[in-house]
């Protein structure tokens, strides 16, 4: 797991991963940031290439990480250790809902970082530790709550602006999580 990881060291990674986007994004001074990704972003390029520039900062070999795969509706981790960087890769159907994004643990706060294709979404976001996990269980069919809120409150984007018709259950089949 790359584990101690800063938020310095995290906006020094965004930051050279934001500079080799296509577009190229502005760089960013701290987490507590308001820039904006931009539509020609994927999630598959953004998210992975953000984990390699994470792990280039603290001199982790990313091919050394585990990955553990769930399926919906299993049960997942409550907690990541403080300074922990996480890479979270959903896959299910309709694939449009699939994505890829990474989170910083800092005490009690959860950095969701993220790019969205076709979408202009919060590059950061700032969720206090117990509400991302709720949320990222609801979202995974293990929660109490509705898994299209919680999609559209961790990613800025509602489920229904990607897919229509929505899926009556979470479309997630699984996700890897890689720490």
């Amino acid at each position: 797991m790359p584990n101690p990881v800063t938020p310095q060291q995290t906006v020094d990674a965004l930051n050279a991963a934001l500079a080799q986007m296509s577009p190229p994004g502005d760089p960013v001074d701290t987490l507590d940031t308001g820039e904006m990704s931009d539509p020609a972003w994927s999630c598959n390029t953004f998210a992975p290439l953000l984990l390699e520039k994470v792990c280039a900062e603290i001199g982790v070999d990313p091919y050394s990480l585990d990955t553990e795969s769930y399926v919906a509706g299993a049960a997942l981790p409550q907690a990541f250790p403080n300074q922990s960087f996480v890479n979270i890769s959903m896959m299910g159907e309709p694939s449009a809902l699939n994505h890829n994004f990474n989170i910083l643990v800092d005490g009690y706060t959860v950095w969701l970082i993220e790019a969205f294709v076709d979408q202009t979404v919060p590059i950061v976001k700032r969720f206090d530790s117990a509400v991302f996990f709720q949320l990222w269980n609801s979202l995974s069919g293990g929660g109490n709550g509705d898994w299209s809120d919680a999609y559209m409150t961790l990613f800025s984007v509602g489920p229904d602006q990607v897919v229509y018709p929505l899926p009556q259950n979470t479309w997630l089949h699984n996700q890897y999580v890689t720490s």
